[in-house]
């Protein structure tokens, strides 16, 4: 199956036709259903299939699926790793369970200068002012993500005061500056 997919939100809506309708989150490192609020158990999940999705030829830019069903309810849902990020974010065993037969395609989508509507910020356009792009959590102002609710985190352009899309390499530089969302009252000078 992976060998043909090469685009993300096609991916998702063939997951849904097949049933995969939920929507898990890594949560303090934690599988979480959102719909019921519980904890999944990592060790009894069935890992249907395992995608990774990438963008250029040195993996600049990926995403991850992961199709899991839970035997514990009979649920099937989605776990979407945008930002490829979710192996750092997951307790061990859960990452270790994500990853362990995961397959990698291309995305074809290297050097597309928009992603899912934003504009795309790749590793050099960051490298010549890396102050002034910043990652924002959980900020309520996010644009709606394509693949459910919200994104919990996304990029911002502090010079021109716009979300963007930073590419995988950004987010894990060290450089990124992280910023929490701390409710509405609270100033945060960028």
């Amino acid at each position: 199956m992976t060998s043909q997919v090469t685009d993300v939100l096609e991916t998702v809506k063939s997951f849904i036709a097949k049933g995969y309708n939920r929507e898990y989150r890594v949560k303090d490192g934690n599988l979480v259903d959102l719909e019921l609020g519980s904890t999944l158990d990592v060790r009894s999940l069935s890992i249907d299939a395992a995608l990774r999705l990438e963008s250029g030829d040195d993996a600049e830019d990926a995403s991850n699926i992961y199709a899991i069903t839970d035997p514990a309810t009979g649920h099937k849902g989605l776990l979407i790793d945008a930002f490829d990020v979710f192996d750092e974010l997951s307790h061990r065993d859960l990452s270790e369970r994500l990853v362990a037969h995961r397959e990698t395609a291309p995305t074809g989508d290297q050097d597309v200068p928009m992603k899912y509507g934003l504009r795309k910020i790749y590793k050099a356009e960051f490298e010549k002012d890396t102050e002034r792009y910043v990652l924002r959590e959980d900020f309520p102002d996010v644009p709606p993500c394509p693949f459910g609710e919200h994104f919990s985190m996304l990029g911002f352009d502090t010079a021109e005061q716009t979300y963007v899309w930073l590419v995988t390499s950004i987010i894990r530089d060290s450089r990124l500056v992280r910023i929490p969302y701390q409710g509405e009252d609270v100033i945060i000078d960028e």
